[in-house]
Parts: C-alpha cells; sequence; structure tokens
C-alpha cells in the first residue's frame, strides 16, 4: 500500500480566490477533527480534484474559516465527530452560515485508522482524512440539534449529579473522620441522618456533645421528631460521653462542622433541582407511563441524553442506543461469551440498572422470576438481563403500551 503523506496548511496559506474559481459553484465536504485549539480538516469535492488539507486556531481564527467557506458561494457539507462540547462553538457557527452539517461516529473513525494507508497511527490529519472517506462511504448522519428541553433537562441532570456526587465525596470523608473521634456513633445514626447532620453542625465534636448533653438531648428529640425514640438519642449522647476516639482540636472539630455543612448544602441543592426535574417530566404527559415504571429522574436523564424511546424505529434500535445489545469476540474453536457492547451513554445505564434492581426489589413477579434465574456467583448478569428486557419494553411503553411484569420476564432480551 502506498504511504500516505498528510502536509496541512495554515488557512492563511490558502489561495481561496483559486479554490472558488476550480469549484465553480459545486458542492464541497468539508471534515473536521474537532481538538480543543489546533483544528484540522480536509476541504474536498466528490471527485477530489479539489482537496486542501487546512488548519487553524481555535476560536481565533474561526470565523476567518467561515467567512473563507463562505465566500466559495458553494453548497457546503460539513462532517464532524461527535466529540463532547469541543465542536459546538464550531456546528453553531457553520449552521448559522447555513452549511448542512453531519455527524461521524468517532468509533468509524478509530477502528479505520488503518484501513486507507496500511498505518496504525491516528492524529489531526489524519482524523479528517478518515473522516471524509467514511462520509464518502455514506457512514455519516445528519447532526440532530438538541431541542430546548433536551438541553434545560440536561442542564438540570448535571446538576443534579454534581450535588449528588459532592454529597457523596463528603459523606465517605465524613465517615473516615468519624471513625477516628467518634467511632460509636456509626452503628446509632446512618451517615445520611439528618440528625447527625444537625448535631456536628451545632456541636462539632463528641466533646461538645459531651458537654452539653441535656441540650443537645433536646435539639435531637427536635430534629428527629417522631422517628427518633429516647432509646437511641440517649445511646447516641452516652457514646458522646464514653467514646474512646482520639479528642478532636479545635481545627478538627471546625472541619467536621464544615464538612456536614457542605453536606447540608449538597443535600438541599440536590433536592432542588430533583423537584424541578420531576416537575418538568410530569409536565409531559406523553411520559407518564414511562415515569411510573422508572421513575420520575430516570426518564429525565433519558429524555436529557437524547434517548427519548418515542423518537427510535424499533426496540432493537434503542436497546443499541443504550448500549445494552450483546457483542461476540470467537476465533477458531474459541468461543467468546457475550457482553454488552456498553456504547452510548454510561450515565444513562447506571440510572436504568438502578430502576431495574428497585423493579425487583418492589413487583412479586420479576422478583420471584429473579430468584428463579439468578446465580449466586454472578448476580449482575441475571440483573443486566432483565435490564436488557426493560430497555425494550420502555419503546412500547413510550408509544402507550401498559407495562405488564409477565409480559417483561416473558420477552427475549
Amino acid at each position: 500500500m502506498k504511504k500516505h503523506i498528510y502536509r496541512t496548511k495554515n488557512i492563511n496559506a490558502i489561495d481561496w480566490i483559486k479554490i472558488k474559481e476550480q469549484l465553480q459553484g459545486s458542492a464541497v465536504v468539508f471534515a473536521i477533527d474537532v481538538a480543543k485549539e489546533k483544528q484540522f480538516a480536509l476541504l474536498s469535492n466528490p471527485d477530489a480534484t479539489v482537496s486542501e488539507l487546512l488548519s487553524w486556531s481555535h476560536p481565533m481564527q474561526t470565523l476567518d474559516v467561515v467567512m473563507h467557506l463562505k465566500s466559495l458561494a458553494c453548497p457546503i457539507t460539513v462532517v464532524m465527530e461527535s466529540t463532547g462540547t469541543y465542536g459546538d462553538v464550531l456546528r453553531y457557527q457553520f449552521r448559522r452560515s447555513g452549511f448542512e452539517v453531519n455527524q461521524i461516529s468517532a468509533k468509524r473513525v478509530s477502528d479505520a485508522r488503518e484501513l486507507y494507508d496500511g498505518v496504525p497511527s491516528l492524529h489531526d490529519a489524519k482524523s479528517a482524512t478518515v473522516i471524509m472517506r467514511l462520509h464518502g462511504e455514506g457512514l455519516s448522519r445528519p447532526w440532530r440539534e438538541s431541542t430546548d428541553k433536551e438541553r434545560e433537562l440536561d442542564s438540570l441532570r448535571r446538576e443534579y449529579d454534581l450535588h449528588q456526587s459532592q454529597y457523596q465525596r463528603n459523606q465517605n470523608r465524613l465517615e473516615a473522620y468519624l471513625s477516628r473521634h467518634w467511632p460509636e456513633v456509626l452503628p446509632l445514626l446512618p451517615l445520611d441522618s439528618l440528625t447527625l447532620e444537625s448535631l456536628l453542625i451545632e456541636y462539632g465534636c463528641p466533646e461538645q456533645i459531651a458537654k452539653s448533653a441535656e441540650d443537645a438531648a433536646k435539639k435531637m428529640r427536635l430534629w428527629g421528631k417522631s422517628k427518633l425514640k429516647d432509646e437511641k438519642i440517649a445511646a447516641v449522647i452516652q457514646s458522646a460521653v464514653n467514646s474512646i476516639g482520639q479528642p478532636c482540636i479545635e481545627a478538627e472539630r471546625h472541619y467536621l462542622q464544615a464538612l456536614s455543612t457542605e453536606m447540608r448544602h449538597s443535600r438541599q441543592q440536590q433536592k432542588e433541582v430533583k423537584d424541578i426535574l420531576e416537575t418538568t417530566v410530569k409536565a409531559d404527559s406523553g411520559l407518564d407511563k414511562l415515569a411510573s415504571v422508572i421513575g420520575l429522574v430516570t426518564t429525565a436523564v433519558l429524555i436529557s441524553c437524547r434517548l427519548d424511546p418515542r423518537n427510535f424505529s424499533n426496540a432493537r434500535s434503542f436497546q443499541k442506543a443504550l448500549g445494552l445489545n450483546l457483542k461476540e469476540k470467537s476465533s477458531g474453536r474459541y468461543i467468546g461469551k457475550l457482553k454488552i457492547t456498553k456504547r452510548g451513554c454510561s450515565i444513562v445505564r447506571r440510572y436504568l440498572y438502578l430502576a431495574t434492581l428497585r423493579l425487583i426489589n418492589n413487583d412479586p413477579v420479576i422478583k420471584e422470576w429473579y430468584q428463579q434465574k439468578v446465580d449466586a456467583r454472578a448476580k449482575i448478569k441475571t440483573v443486566i438481563a432483565l435490564m436488557r428486557k426493560l430497555a425494550k419494553a420502555l419503546w412500547y411503553i413510550g408509544r402507550g403500551d401498559q407495562f405488564s411484569a409477565k409480559k417483561l420476564i416473558s420477552a427475549t432480551a
């Protein structure tokens, strides 16, 4: 195979007037390898008689690129990879200029690295060339922009995850510190206990609680209300008095107070965002049946990640978009195990996995099926099998079908 050399020019070194004369208004493709700063692209007409591999600095020269492309006065199709948010500005500017924008899978580009020149390397200039070739073979598709509702839910979901992850990290820090300074309280109150949170914000350490034992007990009754029994309150106070933990110095006490205060803030913010997410989903009557099966938040996550089952042509395509379709790697006598591809959005799979666990716990029909099928040595496989069934069921539910546990467990995955 002939060696291919990828030589690029800066946009300022290109004779755009000459290119315009060569094109004479014929259609052209602009294939971009998206990066943070230095962008590479291949400009070519269908028969490659006009072909320029160019580069520019983003964002400083991006508007210059748009201006030069518009000056060609011909139909332009832009082809880009789906790489996070780095290409959003480029895509926005191209859309504003009236260019057609197509999307190519980054996985396809990676897999094709050796296909055209026989070299298993992949760099920016080569990626732009590979994108052009894949587009020429009809492997790109029109880029569908997110709707305002999808963008709103995506931002809310990200904020929800932000507060949730921050709360979880601080909870882990709290557990570590309490195991040093007040280990006796861990079996008595869970780490997400509002009473424990309030105790630490108010007093900071077991020594201060022990000094104000009577006042602390009164406040615990106020915080815990009817859910916290007198015996539990007495046990917590006694554990503070008799703790064998390392006594806190003032800075450590202040840290525990700051940690608990931050946990309260994250919890409250998370609840506020969750309420907005749930309200947004409830406002769409077409999502009622989905939400009744997988929950309001999981439904919101599906929509926010552009995985509304109503937008897919069939159940298998929706399952594939979730990365829950199966793959096999076999060769000769070796027959590999079937595994899910895990393509697409991992966040959606995480929420759908939790929704599947809730179904197993709450639905008696599904729970019985799970107990009959589960292998104690590989429990997660049975959960994944049910998750795959649920994914296909969601496609039908999104079209108005009623959820049935018996139909779900009898369906093929």
